[in-house]
């Protein structure tokens, strides 16, 4: 613990040089634009406190998450948030910052314990137990001082329903065009973040579920390498696929709640493999050194998707025209040899470990828990009101003695080295590929989860390697659109510093007209 402390301390010095840079050139401050860095030049200069901040924040989820456009992505705000904003004032005030999430409030999925507050995974029988534990991942936030908000809506995590009578509060909206979709499943931290409800937000990811929502709200989102965030107390879906991952208004501030999240876990063997690799504070002012003419950036057309030419494929023309135009060398295309989309598909392997790590899940929960497996979850409620993934899910054997697993295990594997090999063969920094095309309509309005538009072959979750998300511009109705970058396994800050760099010189993001600034939001200091 003491090194980490000195990691802390280390990484405090370093950002003060960002935040002192930042106040030379700037003393106006802008709720819907502020970057972390941009908040602490605020508190540093005693023009802002972390209780004025959570103020604003809370002020925002009472105007506009179930009043006005009614974006509904809120199931849980956090009673103690201002009280432990005021003990983080202080401490600042008496020995400084943590780290660079001193004070900085954030929201997590639904799906994540965080422990006195329930978890409801979406789905009322589930029975909204509350953990006695944080998630690792969660702890590690804390410890750096970060402020939790609120517990923000998902999908349906397990009825069939969708956003039916199973579901707690219902379809979140998308706040750039509540007609559609926000993407799913970390439905809700994409539009609290997009609608500045906090300043950054923890999602979760088993096929695409922290990257969807990022594109459909003009965010920055990321995948890290799998094993470098613990996947313990998240409600699972398939733990070979399952990731945490940081999503922010910018590439900085989901850098810096990456160095918080990120940590060796002895529950989660994978993060044996992030051992000496883990993301630090000082990853985020790295950034800042980053420029396109740094980077190869490798266009794999064949992961995205065959729908006809559209608005989102225009937009991801003229992204790569700025890449080239800011110096990036790109290479286009790039190829694998193989029929990717039906390969990756082929690698995926959640449905075979559902149950089993549904019951790891509910033994963590302790003796009170609601159900003491899937199994009799199932079994309770009714395998009528489950998908039909979760009921088929109960007749498979261990996943030891699965063929259909095992194979799929290798094609995963496969997958991986394959993508690591084009990458090398062609020195590359990172592949592009447009992400999805445009959020869907809600169709029908009560139900299913509002689509998350035309895919192509999922690179990440299939294989584990890291991917970011950064916004491209918006097509018509306000759609906004997104670009994915990938690469190499452990390779996540050079990954980071490409996003960075194209994030920089387009800067495509913009707030969402239906939930304008509210008082007190913007000031000169």
């Amino acid at each position: 613990m003491k090194s980490r402390h000195r990691l802390f301390s280390l990484a405090a010095v370093l950002f003060a040089v960002a935040v002192s840079s930042s106040r030379l050139h700037a003393a106006k401050f802008d709720l819907s634009t502020a970057t972390i860095a941009d908040i602490h030049a605020a508190m540093d200069a005693g023009a802002l406190s972390s209780e004025k901040l959570v103020q604003l924040y809370l002020a925002r989820i009472d105007a506009y998450d179930k009043k006005g456009p009614k974006v509904n992505s809120v199931i849980t705000l956090n009673p103690k948030a201002l009280e432990e904003a005021r003990a983080l004032d202080a401490e600042r005030k008496a020995t400084g910052r943590r780290s660079p999430m001193h004070g900085i409030p954030y929201v997590i999925k639904d799906l994540i314990d965080y422990a006195g507050l329930p978890t409801t995974a979406g789905f009322k029988p589930f029975g909204a137990p509350i953990p006695e534990k944080d998630a690792p991942h969660v702890a590690r936030i804390k410890a750096a001082g970060g402020i939790l908000i609120a517990k923000v809506a998902t999908v349906n995590w397990f009825g069939r329903d969708g956003f039916g009578e199973t579901h707690p509060i219902g379809k979140t909206l998308n706040p750039y065009n509540v007609d559609y979709s926000p993407g799913g499943s970390s439905n809700g931290t994409g539009s609290a973040v997009a609608t500045w409800f906090a300043t950054v937000g923890v999602g979760t990811d088993t096929g695409s579920s922290v990257q969807t929502p990022s594109a459909f709200n003009s965010l920055a989102g990321m995948v890290a390498t799998q094993g470098l965030i613990s996947r313990v107390g998240i409600v699972p879906r398939g733990p070979t696929h399952d990731r945490a991952g940081p999503m922010g208004r910018s590439v900085f501030d989901i850098t810096v709640l990456l160095g918080a999240m990120s940590g060796f876990d002895p529950e989660d063997l994978d993060t044996y493999d992030g051992l000496g690799r883990f993301p630090q504070f000082e990853w985020a002012d790295s950034l800042a050194g980053s420029d396109l003419k740094q980077f190869r950036i490798g266009v794999l057309r064949e992961a995205m998707s065959t729908a006809p030419k559209n608005e989102a494929l225009d937009l991801f023309e003229a992204a790569l025209a700025d890449m080239r135009k800011g110096g990036a060398q790109v290479v286009d295309p790039i190829t694998t040899g193989i029929d990717i989309g039906t390969t990756i598909r082929d690698a995926m392997v959640s449905n075979y470990e559902r149950v089993v790590a549904g019951d790891v899940y509910l033994a963590r929960l302790g003796p009170d828990r609601p159900f003491k497996t899937m199994a009799e979850m199932i079994a309770k409620v009714g395998p009528e009101k489950f998908t039909e993934n979760y009921v088929e899910a109960l007749t498979f054997p261990p996943i030891d003695e699965n063929p259909e697993f095992l194979v799929r295990w290798r094609a995963r594997k496969a997958m991986r080295a394959l993508l690591e090999d084009v990458m090398e063969r062609h020195d590359l920094d990172a592949i592009a590929v447009l992400y999805r095309t445009l959020p869907a309509a809600w169709d029908p309005p009560a139900g299913g989860s509002g689509g998350s538009g035309s895919g192509g072959a999922n690179l990440t979750s299939a294989t584990g390697l890291p991917g970011v998300i950064v916004p491209i511009g918006f097509a018509q109705k306000n759609l906004p659109a997104a670009v994915q970058f990938v690469g190499r396994a452990f390779d996540d800050q050079r990954l980071l510093r490409v996003a960075y760099a194209y994030e920089q010189a387009t800067k495509h993001r913009k707030p969402p007209a239906l939930t304008p600034p509210l008082r007190g939001e913007r000031f000169d200091y």
